[in-house]
């Protein structure tokens, strides 16, 4: 195995993780079979986008052969016999993948590497922004940052020592106290901190935010964003272990990653490694600590000093957030947020088709403001499959179906020809009327009763007035956590239990992965917009009917031989 070429190594890990040879979280899985699936499946659209570059493996394999560790247990032997499958697949992804229709630029522009401390997490940093020193195209500009001087300034001393410990690599690099320069390219390296304004007026090609998980803003991802927009192969590499805080952008990017991962938005550009525990493992599992530490769980000496920190953390509980997030990579806070209801739960309950026919509903909808999304559903209660059934749709503005595609990532016109949503109104703003009509033709279309429409009052009340004039009954869902409450709760459970069912629409999915809950004083939850990563309109309508389906239960009667039985 020492000998095998970088790529072989990468391959043959996403191998084992695929093939559960080696443990792996849910999300990892994910990733090595999109990558497998990419290389090895000629009828895949990846495999019809994307190719591995093997002169660029080669160039990759022939820098590494002459870089030694620094520090650590292999200080001063060659890294290329000891580097992990794991680091040569993030390499591989970040550095050897190519477009097939434009064969110079990369495939990914974003990463992000969730993985616990004492992982070689600086290391492979280090070994990044190297490459990048040697591949990007001549006077580069190039950033290793963090969010204070002082990380930045370990990190760039980490680089620093590669070279120093690396004399046949080092002779083509000039090591200054702010700056390390490539001979060979006249590229340069500098070190940065979280002051946005440290990037102005610069032109990065590839930059490096070390510990982002501890940052309180994305202040100096935007500023290495902005100052590579004219730049062909950018590329920005988030990384960190876990932090006890309620929101930063470190989350918010691995959340967006598990939306990629989960086909939920379509982002070719986006790379994500998280090392995390999956959701039911027990901390205190040694069996699962593989997880969050590809490399440390592997080696006696690693799991020894794990089991050290774990049996400090069980006895002194203060040492247990420490123990959790900086070497299981669990999120932990005071205020954490919580996901709605989990994307493979939900996934169980889609259906293809339903037929509404003389199906007894709750029509309710969510209208948000005139230029934003808006959505429509409805619900029933099926006795004969003794399941909630639901089908929802979203409505969004035809002149920025292009702009919120590119901003949200999401496949609006795939959705628009799959009819799941619609592009009705022009100047950004949404036409009531066409959403009106669409609510009056329901019953003609599907064939099904609206008993009852339910609303939430914001921007509703021209509609409101237009259906009951139309005899339609109308009622306020009150949007606070006494109405709310109880209808979040028959949805999760329903989920959970299977006794729900919904019409596949990829945008209601998404709007479910999005969802996060919030708890008040006396314990009771909701699913807040504010809290949540992204729309949820579709699913908003949609506990606006289940905040009324109870009502009309009694309505879906049969009747056996004269008899009305509920």
């Amino acid at each position: 195995m020492q000998n095998l070429p970088s790529y072989t190594k990468a391959y043959l890990y996403a191998k084992s993780i695929v093939n559960e040879e080696t443990l792996a979280s849910k999300y990892i899985i994910k990733a090595c079979k999109h990558f497998l699936e990419m290389v090895d499946n000629k009828d895949s659209k990846y495999y019809k986008r994307y190719f591995v570059d093997y002169n660029i493996v080669k160039k990759i394999d022939n820098i590494v052969k002459l870089t030694k560790f620094s520090t650590g247990e292999y200080a001063g032997q060659d890294c290329y016999q000891h580097i992990a499958g794991f680091q040569w697949f993030i390499l591989i992804n970040l550095y050897a993948i190519f477009h097939r229709d434009n064969p110079k630029k990369r495939r990914y522009e974003k990463a992000c590497v969730f993985i616990s401390r004492k992982n070689a997490k600086t290391w492979l940093v280090s070994m990044f922004m190297l490459l990048a020193l040697l591949f990007e195209p001549d006077y580069a500009q190039l950033v290793a940052s963090a969010n204070t001087r002082d990380q930045a300034r370990i990190l760039f001393n980490e680089i620093k020592k590669t070279l120093e410990v690396s004399p046949a690599l080092s002779k083509h690099f000039k090591i200054l106290r702010d700056r390390i320069e490539c001979k060979l390219n006249n590229n340069v390296l500098f070190p940065i901190a979280s002051e946005a304004r440290n990037t102005d007026g610069m032109l990065v090609s590839v930059g490096c935010v070390d510990e982002y998980g501890a940052s309180r803003d994305d202040s100096i991802y935007q500023s290495l964003q902005t100052s590579m927009l004219s730049v062909i192969n950018r590329l920005i590499f988030t990384i960190s272990t876990g932090y006890p805080y309620a929101n930063n952008p470190m989350r918010d990017q691995i959340e967006y990653g598990k939306k990629v991962l989960d086909e939920l938005i379509e982002d070719d550009r986006f790379f994500l490694m998280c090392y995390e525990l999956d959701e039911n493992d027990l901390w205190t599992d040694t069996t699962v600590w593989i997880k969050s530490n590809p490399l440390q769980a592997t080696s006696s000496l690693g799991m020894d000093f794990l089991k050290g920190e774990c049996k400090m953390a069980i006895e002194m509980p203060s040492k247990a957030v420490a123990f959790r997030t900086k070497n299981l990579n669990q999120w932990l806070d005071t205020n954490p947020d919580s996901t709605f209801i989990d994307i493979n739960d939900l996934k169980k309950c889609e259906i293809d088709t339903y037929d509404w026919s003389n199906k007894d509903v709750v029509l309710s909808f969510d209208l948000a403001l005139s230029g934003d999304n808006t959505a429509v559903s409805i619900l029933a209660y099926d006795y004969d499959l003794d399941k909630y059934v639901a089908q929802s749709w979203g409505f969004i503005p035809s002149s920025k179906i292009e702009v919120k595609t590119q901003e949200e990532k999401v496949p609006y016109n795939e959705y628009i020809r799959r009819g799941w949503c619609y592009g009705c109104g022009n100047k950004g703003i949404i036409d009531y009327g066409f959403i009106e009509s669409f609510i009056l033709s329901i019953e003609s279309k599907l064939g099904c009763k609206v008993k009852m429409v339910g609303y939430d009052k914001y921007n509703a009340s021209s509609t409101v007035s237009k259906l009951e004039d139309a005899g339609l009954e109308c009622t306020e869902v009150a949007q606070g956590y006494m109405t709310l409450h109880p209808a979040c709760k028959l949805m999760k459970e329903s989920v959970l239990t299977e006794k729900f069912a919904y019409v596949k629409n990829d945008l209601f999915t998404l709007n479910v992965a999005n969802a996060r809950e919030i708890t008040n004083a006396q314990q009771l939850t909701m699913v807040a917009k504010k809290a949540s990563k992204g729309k949820i309109d579709l699913l908003a309508s949609l506990l606006n009917g289940f905040a009324l389906i109870e009502q009309i239960e009694e309505t879906s009667v049969y009747e056996d031989g004269g008899i009305f039985i509920i």
